[in-house]
C-alpha cells in the first residue's frame, strides 16, 4: 500500500514538473534580448529645406540670404547625405530672376566648400502664377529612441531573474541624443582616400636608407621627460 502511494506521488510530481515546463517556467529566446534590441533606436531620413526669394531689383544675393545660405551649407557639410539640390521656378514665362538666383546660389555654395558634383539642379512648375522662390534641400538622418517608463511585467521578470523593462532605456536615449550623425548607425562613415604621394615618399626614403619616421622636437621631448 505504501509503495503504491509513493508511486502515485512520484507520478503526480513528474506531471507537475512537466506542466511547469510547458507553462514557460524557464527563460526562452525572447528573454535573451540585448539592451539595444529591447530599446532600439530608429533612424529615419529627413528632408531639410531653405527657401530664398529672388529679388528682381538686384542681380546678387542679399547679405541676409548669404548668411542663411552659409549656415545651411554648414549644416549640409556636417550632417548632409546625398546631393544638395537647388530647385528653381519654371513655367511662368518670367523665370529669369529665379534662374539667375539659382546660379548665384550654386556658386555661393561651391565657394563655401560644396563640390560641384554634389550640387544638383531641378525645377518646379509654377503654372500661370509668378514665383521667384528658389528651394534648396538635402537629406539628413534623425535618431529617435524608444520611449521609457514601461512598468508592465515587473513581477514576471523578477520571477525569471531578468532585468527590469526600463534597464538601459535612458542610456539608449542619451546615445541617440549625443550621436553626431545618426547615419553612422546605418553604415560606417565614408573615409577619404589615402595619400598615394605620401606612401611613395616613405618608400623612397626607406630605399635610400633615410629616416621615415616623423621628426620630433628635442626640446618638447626633454620637457615631457622632465615632467615625468
Amino acid at each position: 500500500m505504501t509503495a503504491k502511494i509513493l508511486k502515485v506521488t512520484l507520478l503526480s510530481a513528474a506531471s507537475f514538473l512537466a506542466a511547469g515546463c510547458a507553462g514557460g517556467m524557464f527563460n526562452g529566446p525572447e528573454d535573451a534580448m540585448t539592451i539595444a534590441e529591447a530599446h532600439p533606436i530608429a533612424v529615419d531620413g529627413q528632408v531639410v529645406t531653405l527657401t530664398i526669394s529672388a529679388d528682381p531689383t538686384t542681380t546678387d544675393l542679399s547679405n541676409l540670404d548669404r548668411a542663411r545660405l552659409r549656415s545651411f551649407v554648414d549644416s549640409y557639410l556636417n550632417n548632409g547625405h546625398g546631393p544638395l539640390t537647388v530647385t528653381g521656378p519654371s513655367g511662368a514665362g518670367n523665370d529669369d530672376d529665379g534662374h539667375e538666383a539659382s546660379a548665384d546660389i550654386r556658386k555661393a555654395m561651391h565657394d563655401a566648400g560644396v563640390p560641384w558634383s554634389a550640387i544638383h539642379g531641378a525645377t518646379y512648375r509654377t503654372g500661370d502664377a509668378s514665383s521667384d522662390d528658389v528651394i534648396i534641400s538635402f537629406t539628413r538622418y534623425v535618431a529617435t529612441p524608444s520611449p521609457c517608463g514601461v512598468w508592465q511585467g515587473m513581477r514576471s521578470r523578477q520571477y525569471k531573474n531578468l532585468r527590469t523593462p526600463n534597464m538601459g532605456c535612458a542610456t539608449m536615449n542619451n546615445y541617440a541624443a549625443m550621436i553626431a550623425d545618426p547615419h553612422d548607425l546605418i553604415a560606417p562613415a565614408e573615409t577619404d582616400p589615402r595619400d598615394g604621394e605620401a606612401v611613395v615618399r616613405a618608400i623612397e626614403l626607406y630605399r635610400n636608407g633615410q629616416v621615415t619616421a616623423s621628426e620630433v622636437d628635442g626640446e618638447i621631448d626633454a620637457q615631457t621627460s622632465g615632467q615625468n
